[in-house]
């Protein structure tokens, strides 16, 4: 065990707290005016002076004795807009809920925080933190680049971490390489022009055109999709209509479409447009293309990941576990990674029983995780910037 970790299992009480009181307060979104006041009131206790550089998007800076480089630490702070199912004391009280494990990732990040504030006499270089907003919408991580968290001072690489749930053992799992998928989230409105259910030749039905994108949008991954690759379209809504004997006057689509890799995303999100385009003229009908999000796919630096990897190795033995590890899930620290090498890690904090994965209102966390986590940031941080200031 090394300095870190046992530090933070002394700190785990006020871990448990952190995640606690997040996590019965749970708020979703751009403004989490609550959340926000309570990561900087804990990082004024730590002894740190925290600032809101864009609205719920707090930074601080904990600065090493020696002068060196500039490493950030993330952690996304939203909740989900959706309700918890569980008899947890701490259970939400909000209209909003952790069910992505969000709470974790603040708690772990306030008490790793603490542990390098402690050790900062020792550090070469400089930590920023930054807890962001609207992860879950992929707006938050582009607001606070935009308010300048990668600048004043510059930062020189970036470190994330998510909480997954494959193992009740807190074991880190990483990546080389894209190992968030990209997400491009859609929404096809189909304009055709209503008419009486009897008479179907006298209007232009958008039911019809829709299912026609729908097909074509399947077959872009049966068929224009190399069979070596990997990309998942996914339609979560298809609405039209209200009643039996009415053809509508339009048809709305959404879902997301999500991959690994650069070129092809760029080519299939080229031929969703034209699809849509095509198969409206063929019909006589207009269809609009919105953009829900475009998200790239998290690109974890091979060379850097495996470095940090090292690190965490010593926190206890046994604690890395998978080495090749992908998911198929979005998150916006790929726009990040997009500016700085960048790694991501996954900690395993699984519920043995519960049967359900992220963003389900029954699904639990393993408390267990967290100073694991912490241990990981804090070690990961302080040895990777004292080795570049040697």
């Amino acid at each position: 065990m090394n300095q870190f970790l046992k530090r933070a299992k002394e700190l785990e009480s006020q871990l448990q707290a952190d995640r606690r009181y997040l996590h019965q307060h749970a708020e979703a979104g751009e403004n989490l005016p609550n959340t926000t006041k309570y990561v900087m009131e804990r990082l004024r206790e730590i002894g740190l002076n925290p600032i809101e550089i864009c609205p719920s998007g707090v930074t601080a800076l904990i600065e090493g004795a020696k002068p060196g480089k500039v490493l950030l630490l993330r952690a996304d702070m939203d909740a989900l807009p959706m309700p918890e199912n569980n008899d947890l004391p701490f259970k939400t009280e909000t209209d909003a809920a952790h069910n992505c494990g969000h709470d974790f990732h603040t708690a772990m990040l306030l008490c790793a925080a603490q542990m390098l504030y402690e050790h900062r006499n020792e550090l070469c270089g400089s930590v920023k933190l930054m807890f962001q907003p609207a992860e879950e919408t992929f707006a938050g991580s582009k607001k606070l680049i935009v308010a300048g968290i990668l600048e004043n001072p510059k930062v020189d690489a970036a470190v994330g971490m998510h909480v997954m749930l494959d193992s009740s053992k807190p074991a880190l799992n990483y990546g080389l390489g894209y190992m968030t998928s990209s997400c491009d989230g859609f929404k096809i409105t189909v304009h055709g022009n209503g008419c009486h259910g009897a008479m179907p030749e006298l209007g232009i039905d958008p039911i019809n055109v829709g299912l026609h994108i729908y097909s074509a949008f399947q077959n872009l991954i049966a068929r224009e999709t190399p069979s070596a690759e990997r990309a998942i379209l996914t339609f979560g809504a298809f609405n039209a209509g209200a009643t039996p004997n009415i053809v509508p006057g339009e048809a709305v689509l959404m879902g997301t479409l999500r991959t690994y890799n650069k070129e092809l995303r760029e080519k299939l999100v080229s031929r969703m447009h034209e699809i849509c385009e095509y198969e409206g003229k063929a019909f006589g009908a207009t269809v609009d293309y919105e953009v829900l999000s475009d998200v790239p796919s998290t690109y974890s630096d091979p060379e850097m990941t495996k470095e940090l990897a090292g690190y965490a190795s010593e926190i206890e033995p046994g604690i890395i576990g998978r080495t090749d590890y992908m998911v198929t899930p979005s998150d916006d620290f790929a726009f990040i990674s997009e500016h700085v090498p960048t790694t991501y890690f996954m900690i395993d904090a699984k519920v043995d029983g519960c049967p359900v994965q992220h963003h389900n209102p029954g699904v639990l966390f393993n408390e267990d995780a967290l100073p694991y986590g912490a241990a990981v940031h804090a070690t990961c941080a302080f040895n990777w910037l004292n080795k570049q200031g040697e």
